[in-house]
């Protein structure tokens, strides 16, 4: 985003392309959709803060303890974990923090770190605004004083058509199997923002169907792919200027 909003990147690309490795694919594999490819996400600090207290007396302070039951409750309830329809959206738990290791102490603050995806740009704006709402309500019910901020900001990724057939016939030419995806990936993607701005297309190179899932402890990328980017970025390259 500071790139491109640097007014020393005077670049106006005609095409812009990237390939994102796939585990539970074929080894080599291209993967290719049209129009959305990834979701849109945005990450979520949410920061509470009460009042410490004996542990003995905690109704001498305030515990945020309660109110983050309730929000994780709350955002488990928003979830529609099906990324075949058009309506998914996903609110994920990334991290918890709570008082501290000092047990004749009853905590005074807490923190809580949320993923938000869903498929349009719109309807996370909507999500995000529920959330705080709901959030300042527990907290204004617990006595507790509240404040977030939102950090790593993808933007929906979505594939230009014209695009889209670069690859599929480069893939083509170069006798690599092609896989048509049928919805779009749950997760979120930097290069959605490059999409947003120019004609574009990410698509994706299986690394193997028993490979570890991606951001698993056991995951490493399959050094053997980087081959099959590189020919589909030469015959990319080549198809476009030739075009």
């Amino acid at each position: 985003k500071l790139v491109v909003e640097d007014s020393q990147f005077d670049i106006k690309p005609d095409y812009i392309f990237a390939f994102h490795n796939l585990p539970g694919y074929t080894k080599g594999t291209i993967v290719v959709k049209e129009d959305l490819f990834s979701a849109s996400v945005n990450s979520i600090i949410i920061k509470l803060k009460g009042r410490t207290a004996h542990a003995a007396e905690p109704e001498m302070g305030e515990n945020p303890a309660l109110a983050i039951s309730e929000i994780i409750n709350y955002a488990d309830k928003q979830n529609n974990n099906n990324p075949e329809k058009s309506d998914f959206r996903l609110l994920t738990p990334v991290h918890i923090n709570m008082g501290s290791e000092a047990y004749g102490v009853s905590a005074g603050y807490g923190e809580l770190h949320y993923t938000l995806r869903c498929w349009n740009n719109e309807v996370l704006r909507k999500m995000e605004a529920d959330l705080i709402a709901k959030i300042k309500a527990i907290a204004a019910k617990h006595k507790l004083e509240v404040e977030h901020e939102f950090v790593q900001t993808f933007f929906a990724n979505n594939n230009n058509k014209e695009a889209v057939g670069f690859v599929k016939h480069v893939a083509a030419e170069l006798n690599y199997q092609v896989e048509e995806r049928k919805y779009p990936f749950k997760w979120g993607e930097d290069f959605g923002f490059f999409t947003s701005k120019f004609k574009g297309c990410m698509f994706g190179i299986g690394a193997g169907e028993n490979h570890p899932a991606l951001h698993n402890p056991d995951y490493d990328f399959p050094d053997e792919i980087i081959e099959t980017g590189v020919s589909m970025f030469y015959g990319i390259t080549k198809l476009v200027l030739n075009k």
